[in-house]
């Protein structure tokens, strides 16, 4: 990957929408290559889609929760019922395997806390081998993005 590929990906990563004529004149290559670089990052998978960026207050999911989760054992059959269960559950945004007192970090989006409250109750409670569960609600959102540092 070098400097135009690079380039090409911060336009896009800022703007999905953008025409290959503004690439084009923004990496001074004209439309044939710069459409074949983009078509060799998708294949390579550097490209993983093209999304529309929604806001969630406008869906009325006003909540952010950070969900530590212990397991009751972390062979590798427990840790792989554990992860596909979760990619089942809408409400959960991320998830991440760490290190430290918790096996999970999960960041769960939910319009309230008693929304939340069902979440936890109907879903969280009932992945396979939970054990333990600590929630953190954040206050307010300062910084989110998705754009990596290109």
């Amino acid at each position: 990957m070098d400097a135009v590929d690079r380039a090409i990906l911060r336009l896009l990563q800022s703007d999905a929408t953008i025409s290959i004529e503004k690439i084009s004149q923004a990496v001074s290559l004209s439309h044939t290559p710069v459409w074949r670089r983009i078509d060799r990052l998708e294949k390579s998978g550097a490209i993983l889609g093209r999304f529309c960026k929604i806001d969630r207050k406008a869906l009325g999911l006003e909540v952010t929760v950070f969900a530590s989760i212990k397991l009751s054992r972390q062979d590798e059959t427990a840790l792989v019922e554990f992860e596909t269960a979760v990619r089942n559950i809408p409400e959960i945004m991320d998830c991440y395997s760490m290190t430290g007192s918790h096996d999970y970090l999960l960041k769960v989006v939910v319009p309230s806390v008693e929304g939340y409250e069902a979440v936890i109750k109907k879903k969280i409670v009932h992945l396979p081998h939970f054990r333990d569960l600590r929630s953190d609600i954040a206050l307010r959102e300062i910084k989110q993005t998705d754009a990596l540092p290109i």
